[in-house]
């Protein structure tokens, strides 16, 4: 095994948390690294209990929620970085967080309206209102979802 490739693979993992897709890609980035000392350093890691992915993944799904983003779109950036996440990780984080879907749509139209004032012109109105949605819908709420707590908290 490649005493080097461990060692910088420790150094990574010594400061964040990292899925084992974005740890091979990081890894490949060192010169002169043959995909089969990638594999036994992966493993010797996973032996050792120091690549944690259990970890990451509960740290990636929390994060992405306390950003607002949606259960759909959590999912979408967790394959794209080879990670399964199911159900009842989201359950499981939204009740520690005490956060949910409704919950998460209204923090984002307090943060749109934050500094703004509601207008009371229908043309102005309509206007914050699509641009809340489309800030909502960019999140990766459902467009129903979206639009109806939109109309509660301006109406």
């Amino acid at each position: 095994m490649n005493q080097k490739l461990y060692n910088y693979a420790i150094h990574l993992l010594s400061r964040q948390d990292y899925s084992e897709f974005k740890l091979k890609n990081k890894l490949r980035t060192r010169p002169d690294v043959l995909p089969t000392e990638i594999s036994e350093v992966i493993n010797k890691l996973k032996e050792s209990d120091l690549l944690r992915e259990e970890n990451y993944k509960r740290l990636f799904i929390r994060k992405w929620l306390l950003k607002g983003e949606s259960e759909n779109k959590i999912r979408t950036r967790g394959k794209m970085e080879k990670l399964e996440i199911d159900t009842q990780d989201f359950m499981r984080i939204s009740q520690e967080l005490g956060v949910g879907n409704k919950d998460n749509i209204s923090k984002l139209i307090e943060k749109k309206l934050r500094s703004k004032n509601i207008p009371q012109d229908y043309k102005e109105k309509l206007k914050i209102k699509e641009k809340i949605l489309r800030f909502l819908i960019s999140k990766g709420h459902s467009f129903d979802d979206a639009k109806s707590a939109i109309s509660q908290y301006i109406s």
